[in-house]
């Protein structure tokens, strides 16, 4: 036991002896390796924030929303209207049908708000979002910004209005997209003919598990009744898309992980054999002492996976540095990008990258294991 620990802090003293007479070669392995895990991390993290943007905007939507849109194509074409041909969806959850203006509102401050037209159908829907018995008219808007339950002039074509202010529901953010809406009600719309116009319904499905199967039967009913051009929108189609998100994270992961692992066995395997022909006859020396090729395998080993875990460290603070700036100019949203709410340069976040470093350490010194093969005879003769 006494030998063994004799050998390691002598392998250890060597370790740094030889770090002191060639710095250059310590700094030019841990500058590579560095910039190498910096690149990872980058790529980590930025198909991370991705994953979280698509969780961020299933949540804040709902994952039982849906909304259908079919623009006019031909005011002469007869086929149902929206808000008829989908009523039954009321029984399964909040059915609101809607039409929206392609003619915008001016509000004050050169503000302006989308036009939403609702009519009889709507009414129940409506409710579930706000009080529409308590109105005091038939007009309102929809936005942040002013002076709930007062008088607001807007103006629409040549006509103006006094709209009563109403705080925006969460429910409606999936149409509003948190721009001002100004409800009017159909019989009022009369003014607006030559405006073209987009069908719509908002539904919210009481169980969001059936949705798929709701969106399938629309479609399929939407085809058999003639509408050529319809959008059928809802976040729980977005979970394909997370799941692409990840599916291709874990191949960038494995694509990437190969580069970085490649080029670092390649930069510290040449190194490494390099270190030892200049020292292969003082290594020689010490095997014919009875110093095992083990131990030997080990010093070349620690020495390289003590500069890749320094070089994984400095990466991780070097990113945490530039996190904001590199993610905000790639124009992810601002709240995506606080390390306190989501850090994905933790340690627990990158296992991957360390068993990878781990591996490529052992890796590199594979050219070593095969030179201390060699008999000593050979190497001193």
């Amino acid at each position: 036991m006494r030998s063994l620990i004799l050998i390691l802090v002598y392998l250890s003293k060597d370790i740094f002896k030889r770090w002191l007479e060639t710095p250059g070669a310590v700094f030019a392995r841990v500058l590579i390796a560095t910039s190498l895990c910096l690149l990872f991390l980058f790529m980590h993290a930025g198909f991370s924030l991705t994953e979280r943007a698509v969780e961020k905007k299933i949540k804040s939507f709902g994952l039982n929303t849906l909304i259908i849109r079919s623009t006019e194509t031909n005011k002469e074409e007869h086929r149902p209207q929206l808000d008829v041909l989908f009523t039954d969806l009321s029984k399964q959850g909040t059915y609101f049908p809607f039409t929206v203006l392609f003619a915008k509102a001016q509000l004050q401050g050169k503000k302006k708000a989308k036009v939403v037209i609702y009519n009889e159908n709507s009414l129940p829907g409506l409710n579930t979002f706000f009080p529409i018995e308590k109105m005091r008219g038939q007009i309102f808007l929809v936005a942040h910004g002013y002076q709930e339950a007062l008088p607001e002039r807007v103006r629409i074509w040549n006509y103006f209005y006094d709209a009563e202010v109403i705080k925006p529901p969460p429910q409606l953010r999936f149409i509003s997209q948190n721009d001002p809406m100004l409800f009017i009600p159909e019989s009022m719309s009369q003014y607006f003919q030559k405006f073209s116009r987009q069908e719509s319904v908002l539904f919210l499905a009481q169980e969001s598990n059936k949705l798929p199967e709701i969106i399938s039967s629309i479609e399929s009913l939407l085809k058999q009744e003639g509408f050529e051009r319809f959008e059928i929108s809802s976040p729980i189609k977005w979970l394909g898309e997370l799941d692409g998100v990840r599916n291709l994270r874990i191949q960038a992961q494995a694509i990437g992980g190969s580069f970085v692992g490649l080029l670092i066995v390649l930069i510290f395997g040449s190194i490494a054999i390099f270190e030892y022909r200049q020292n292969i006859f003082a290594t020689a020396l010490f095997k014919s002492f009875g110093l095992h090729s083990i131990h030997l395998v080990f010093r070349y080993f620690l020495e390289g996976l003590l500069l890749l875990l320094v070089s994984f460290l400095f990466a991780i603070e070097i990113a945490q540095l530039l996190h904001g700036i590199v993610f905000e100019l790639a124009g992810f949203d601002s709240g995506l990008l606080f390390l306190t709410s989501f850090n994905p340069y933790r340690f627990s976040e990158n296992y991957f990258l360390v068993c990878l470093l781990v591996f490529t350490a052992g890796v590199s010194i594979m050219p070593v294991c095969f030179a201390l093969r060699k008999p000593v005879g050979r190497v001193l003769g």
